[in-house]
């Protein structure tokens, strides 16, 4: 499965998905997954792309791995914020810079996401 976002933040599970997920997919017959994923990458040249791997041995959707295969050429990275909470006790919160500056769809210079290739005014 090929999914992308411009909001990478390590809790957001969530990414647009470029296409329904490829299941069947036997080793000699990867050049179908790279076409997504080539296509995902020109469409969405300025968000992250990442690539979901499963795996079908144990009879249901199992994630094997996953990783990213592109990422916005400008990056502002992320801020640590320290709270320090009753019984001495500190917790963290990461937050986007990015998140914080611009809202959904307009974050790394990007358009309106779209799904599968299709422009927000179609």
């Amino acid at each position: 499965m090929v999914e992308y976002t411009d909001d990478p933040h390590p809790r957001n599970g969530l990414w647009e998905m470029w296409s329904p997920p490829m299941f069947d997919l036997t080793e000699d017959e990867a050049d179908v997954a790279m076409r997504d994923v080539r296509a995902c990458r020109e469409e969405h040249s300025n968000l992250y792309v990442k690539v979901v791997a499963y795996d079908r041995s144990l009879g249901r959707q199992t994630s094997a791995m996953s990783f990213i295969v592109n990422r916005p050429e400008f990056e502002p990275g992320f801020k640590l914020e320290r709270q320090e909470t009753n019984d001495r006790v500190i917790r963290y919160t990461i937050t986007s810079y990015a998140v914080d500056q611009n809202p959904p769809g307009q974050r790394y210079g990007a358009k309106t996401p779209s799904t599968n290739g299709a422009s927000a005014a179609e």
